[in-house]
């Protein structure tokens, strides 16, 4: 076990395990920059972004995609104009500059970008989206039978997650999933043998699933009080507390597992194979 201290809230927290680099965010809200760490030597380097953030937010979830560094622009509009905008980048591609200590973006997709519905009742269809709360990211595991080896960008409040297929290339291209619930982290199993890590945030914790996992399987830590049609006064009816659940990725479905042991409610999810 080790620790690194940086200052601010950190929200997105990854590895970049082909060089040996951890990559956190922090302010997701406002006023965001990020941190590189090198575990082996304990290097701590703060990097400040070279201009504003043009969606007037922060930045959130961090996915390294075919040598692209990809962060969500979360929280957009908290210091201009209300989301979702034309202009408002949903995700960036950022490249550091080491000398200078700066990060570099560009726009991966905006808010209100054009995707085709990938269920529902506009199934295929080109559809406009319309994100307000561009939150955690993942790329998708090459073996799953829909959208493998895409890039996954979950907009929480809106109840959706947007599927890239060949990010940052001319023949990008978007899928928007409905959800019926909203969610947070989402994590596939890749092994029959592994455990998913998860963050509770109320109980400050962070907890341990066991069990065989069928590979592919798609769970998600439900949020029910982050969509934005929650009530003020959350856990309520028909709003419960965050809970473990099983997303169908055909449908957009979502259904609850049962756990024994620890009460969970979990935030951040992980799977590690053993």
């Amino acid at each position: 076990m080790n620790q690194w201290d940086i200052q601010g809230k950190c929200d997105g927290l990854t590895a970049n395990g082909a060089v040996g680099l951890v990559v956190a965010t922090v302010n997701e809200d406002a006023h965001s920059s990020l941190y590189t760490i090198r575990p082996f030597t304990s290097q701590v380097v703060h990097y400040s972004y070279f201009r504003p953030l043009p969606h007037n937010g922060g930045t959130d979830a961090i996915s390294f995609f075919n040598g692209l560094m990809l962060i969500s622009a979360s929280a957009p509009g908290t210091t201009g104009a209300a989301a979702p905008r034309p202009n408002y980048p949903a995700v960036y591609v950022v490249t550091l500059n080491q000398p200078k200590h700066l990060a570099f973006f560009h726009p991966l997709f905006f808010d209100e970008s054009r995707a085709t519905a990938a269920d529902g009742r506009h199934r295929g269809q080109p559809v406009k989206l319309g994100l307000v709360d561009p939150d955690s990211n993942e790329v998708v595991p090459g073996f799953e039978p829909r959208f493998a080896g895409d890039f996954m960008v979950t907009s929480q409040g809106d109840k959706e997650q947007i599927y890239v297929n060949a990010p940052g290339a001319k023949n990008q291209h978007l899928w928007v999933l409905a959800l019926s619930q909203s969610v947070d982290d989402t994590a596939w199993s890749t092994s029959w043998h592994g455990a998913f890590f998860a963050t509770d945030h109320d109980a400050d914790t962070v907890d341990v699933i066991n069990g065989s996992f069928w590979p592919g399987t798609a769970f998600v830590a439900v949020t029910p009080c982050d969509a934005s049609n929650a009530p003020a006064t959350c856990p309520g009816p028909r709003f419960p507390a965050n809970y473990v659940g099983h997303l169908n990725m055909f449908n957009g479905q979502i259904s609850r597992v049962s756990l024994r042991g620890a009460t969970l409610h979990p935030q951040g999810m992980i799977f590690v194979a053993f």
